[in-house]
């Protein structure tokens, strides 16, 4: 057994080791992105992973600026590299020269599966998304019953209301167990109808120790919640199946808690600001109630009758001067329109255009006769002037071309 000195001489020897090694200092490995941050100074920090490990990268800006392709979570890839042990750290990583698309991953492809389907189906719309209650009388969270997130949440509502009642549904938030846990609690508080909203919480994670989040049932669970959902699902840039399908999505369970309940000094100040807004109401109601009281207790008509018997008479007088100007011009007007109609009658009588030298032909019986047809030789006719009739004999009958009477 070698004894070492340090930590620092153990770290120093593992890093000699790796250096000496002709297979790690140049060598190509495909994966899929697990994480991907880009620093301030443009070095991107990712890992690359298959079904059973993982392991860590960087690519500094120089390497990364001659990308053709810009790398993201689920891209499965062929790194390019060489591995370093950072002694100061005691941290393995590949250094990685270039990353090659290799096309989506296997997480990343199912993930998209599943979205597209879950998507069509209706799951996503808004139309399906409940309200969130302002004041709950209890709330639901369905999470770990250890770590920070149970505790994050408790206390982020605690300094909001104190007023308030919670109801913890203990559940694996990681691996196998994870979704069938988080569905039975889903279920259970929509079972017991115990609460009023429900919060699925879990703290940040990596893309693989989320994924159990993007599970079909997770969602249909939470698509027929009768309860409103908040999903609390890592941090923010963090995205599953469950934030699309839940009513409302917090950035992370710390955010959750701030959501789900209102803050009781915000809604005291609200109370406080509409009992105030009240009493400013009532008393200018009552104010010009009591304004219009003394009007009327001053005015002369309760003091004498006759003052308002006089205002009355006045009012009925001015009514009246307006409804003879009205009714005088109504009148012109129809004398007006009658006196129209007399003349075109006028024009329209028999007499008057008897009057005018015109004349008309009637028959023995005194019918008019409108057409030599109606006629004969011989046959007695009268002719009827404006002062009296002729009686005459038919001698001749003639008809015009157009069978009109060119002569008799």
């Amino acid at each position: 057994m070698f004894d070492f000195e340090s930590v620092s001489h153990l770290n120093g020897y593992i890093k000699q080791s790796v250096q000496d090694n002709p297979y790690l200092a140049e060598f190509s490995v495909v994966g899929e992105i697990s994480q991907y941050v880009i620093s301030a100074r443009d070095h991107a920090y990712f890992s690359i992973k298959d079904d059973q490990s993982l392991i860590n990268c960087v690519i500094f800006a120089r390497s990364r600026s001659a990308l053709k392709i810009e790398p993201k979570i689920g891209m499965k890839v062929k790194i390019t590299g060489g591995l370093d042990f950072y002694s100061p750290s005691g941290k393995l990583q590949v250094i990685a020269t270039n990353i090659e698309d290799l096309g989506a991953g296997d997480l990343h492809e199912q993930f998209n599966k599943l979205f597209k389907k879950l998507q069509n189906e209706g799951l996503f719309d808004s139309s399906h998304k409940k309200p969130i209650p302002i004041l709950p009388r209890r709330i639901g969270v369905v999470t770990s019953s250890s770590g920070k997130v149970i505790a994050d949440i408790v206390n982020t509502i605690r300094k909001r209301n104190p007023h308030y009642d919670i109801l913890l549904y203990p559940a694996s938030v990681q691996g196998d167990l994870c979704p069938p846990e988080v569905i039975s609690g889903i279920k259970y508080f929509n079972d017991a109808h115990n609460v009023d909203v429900i919060i699925v919480a879990r703290g940040g994670g990596s893309y693989e120790e989320l994924f159990c989040f993007n599970d079909e049932g997770i969602a249909r669970a939470v698509y027929a919640s009768e309860i409103p959902v908040i999903s609390a699902i890592g941090h923010e840039p963090d995205y599953t199946i469950i934030d699309y399908v839940a009513d409302v999505r917090a950035l992370t369970p710390t955010a959750a808690g701030e959501m789900v309940i209102a803050s009781y000094d915000d809604q005291t100040k609200e109370i406080d600001n509409l009992a105030l807004n009240l009493d400013i109401a009532i008393n200018q109601y009552i104010d010009s109630r009591r304004k219009a009281l003394d009007i009327y207790k001053n005015h002369r008509a309760l003091h004498s009758p006759a003052f308002y018997a006089r205002e009355q008479l006045a009012v009925v007088s001015e009514l009246r001067t307006k409804l003879e100007a009205l009714s005088g011009r109504f009148v012109k007007q129809t004398a007006s329109e009658i006196n129209e109609v007399k003349v075109r009658l006028d024009a329209l009588n028999p007499n008057n255009v008897l009057n005018r030298g015109y004349s008309y032909v009637c028959d023995k019986d005194g019918k008019a006769v409108e057409s030599v047809s109606s006629v004969k030789k011989g046959d007695s006719v009268s002719i009827v002037l404006s002062d009296g009739s002729l009686v005459t004999e038919i001698k001749d009958i003639s008809k015009n071309k157009d069978g009109g009477t060119k002569n008799a």
